[in-house]
């Protein structure tokens, strides 16, 4: 599955990149994930928490990545597993950071490519819906980045890591909803075309 999209977030491109760097504080604004100290590998173990309802499916893997400051360029390689019908997914993840010209206080544009090999119960899910959900992902990922990187953009504020908060898993039902919209989104579409 392909998926490209963009949001913006506070702070200069330059700034951006490092926070970006902060692989756990990254993963404190991707709902569902868990993250472990880094391995020697310089790889992090890791987890997602899918929640269907109370049932709650752990996907473990590991994520690599790598940044280029100068460029202001960085990917993400995961990897990960649930026992759920053999549910696996892998994703490579390639973002862009650039200052938005057209903004009044400093503000990066992240455009992100993103690849994902899903397989068993989740390569229908993939087929069905997958870009409607990586959409509903991306927008909870850049509003909690937002919220995130605004503590660092208020003049005389330090950032000081605040403990890990609670983990709220990513609600299969949100992004259920996702996809009936893009479908009807779609059909709707179509009639006019049709019509």
């Amino acid at each position: 599955m392909h998926f490209e999209g963009s949001f913006r977030v506070p702070g200069s491109a330059d700034k951006v990149i490092r926070r970006f760097a902060d692989v756990p504080r990254m993963a404190r604004c991707m709902p569902g994930a868990l993250v472990e100290p880094q391995a020697e590998d310089g790889s992090w173990p890791g987890a997602m928490v899918v929640s269907f309802g109370p049932k709650k499916v752990n996907f473990k893997g590991r994520v690599t990545t790598a940044f280029d400051f100068d460029a202001l360029t960085g990917s993400l390689n995961g990897r990960g597993s649930a026992d759920m019908r053999a549910a696996r997914i892998g994703v490579k993840v390639g973002f862009t950071l650039r200052n938005d010209p057209a903004a009044t206080v400093p503000t990066t544009v992240v455009d992100i490519v993103s690849d994902a090999e899903l397989g068993g119960v989740l390569a229908d899910f993939a087929r069905t819906g997958g870009i409607a959900v990586a959409n509903v992902i991306m927008a909870d990922f850049a509003r909690r980045a937002s919220e995130e990187f605004a503590k660092d953009e208020q003049p005389g504020t330090e950032t000081v890591p605040a403990a890990a908060p609670e983990t709220v898993s990513l609600s299969a039902f949100t992004l259920l909803w996702a996809v009936i919209k893009a479908q009807l989104v779609r059909l709707c579409t179509w009639l006019r075309i049709a019509w």
